[in-house]
């Protein structure tokens, strides 16, 4: 990436107070300050703790107006999209008109979860999910021949909300309770990891010698494991002997999310997508974003454990 070191450009975070918006705000503000001297952040509150900190960092805080947002973006070379999947789609659909039309040469999608294009839920569709697909393929069909290069950043499971029992991991009784195999590889990427990869893909991308290596879809990982090897890490770390493991009816779950017609919990797809291993990102792009891992080192379990 030292070509890309002589960039300078604008950045903007939309959405970039909340958990994960903060943590790649920072990232730009520090560890790519050079290269992105002047960072926009985006957001409903520009008087909250969040925003005021971003703002001693150096962060230029403006309130959120979807209606103002295009001459909002004004000047702006990179975009990342940090708003929930909560919001309207019609409210998430003018975000994506007004950056379009604002000019900008990259745009990160508001993704940062599972890779659509292995996940099957055919006559079950999560709608969030399904409203992202929907609004990627409308924005990526407008952008055609804008100059806009867009990105969907795919970083499977938060690390840091990994270990708790809502995805099967009860440390504190040592008991791990996957759907289908405990062997089964899933993903898990830090949130301070997204941000620095927010970073790298956007000088790769503003660089005409490495644009064309970067994919509209890219996968990340910041450590690939199961059940087991949670429950071996969890062990040597802490001490303590190998946990027991329940394993779940993987089909039951599967079945009872069929049946709800799209109304089932969240929860359950993400757990159901770990169970069918669409959440492993083995085959991965962080050769692309982290060369030999001499940008970061990527947190691991292991890590968040000790830490």
């Amino acid at each position: 990436m030292s070509s890309s070191s002589n960039i300078r450009a604008t950045v903007a975070v939309i959405g970039g107070t909340g958990t994960l918006g903060e943590q790649i705000s920072t990232a730009l503000l520090t560890e790519f300050r050079e290269q992105f001297p002047t960072v926009r952040v985006f957001t409903r509150d520009p008087s909250s703790a969040t925003a005021q900190g971003l703002a001693k960092k150096g962060a230029e805080i403006v309130v959120l107006d979807i209606d103002s947002l295009e001459s909002a973006l004004a000047g702006v070379d990179v975009i990342a999209n940090i708003l929930p999947t909560v919001l309207p789609e019609d409210v998430r659909k003018k975000v994506n008109d007004a950056v379009v039309k604002s000019g900008a040469k990259v745009y990160f999608l508001s993704e940062f979860g599972l890779d659509h294009r292995l996940v099957n839920f055919s006559g079950y569709e999560q709608p969030e999910w399904e409203g992202k697909k929907r609004l990627a393929a409308a924005v990526r069909a407008q952008a055609k021949g804008s100059g806009t290069k867009i990105i969907s950043l795919y970083t499977s499971v938060f690390l840091e909300i990994l270990l708790g029992p809502y995805l099967g991991f009860d440390l504190e009784k040592n008991v791990y309770s996957p759907y289908g195999s405990a062997s089964q590889k899933f993903s898990t990427t830090a949130k301070p990891d997204i941000g620095r990869a927010v970073g790298s893909l956007a000088l790769l991308a503003l660089d005409s010698s490495t644009v064309a290596t970067v994919p509209d879809e890219v996968r990340i990982a910041g450590s690939t494991v199961s059940y087991e090897e949670v429950r071996d890490i969890v062990s040597s770390v802490k001490g303590v002997p190998k946990g027991e493991i329940e394993v779940l009816d993987l089909d039951k779950l599967e079945q009872s999310l069929r049946d709800q017609k799209g109304k089932g919990s969240i929860l359950d797809y993400l757990r159901l997508s770990v169970g069918k291993g669409w959440l492993d990102h083995s085959d991965n792009d962080n050769e692309l974003v982290n060369p030999g891992r001499k940008l970061w080192k990527w947190k691991t379990v292991d890590d968040q454990l000790r830490a």
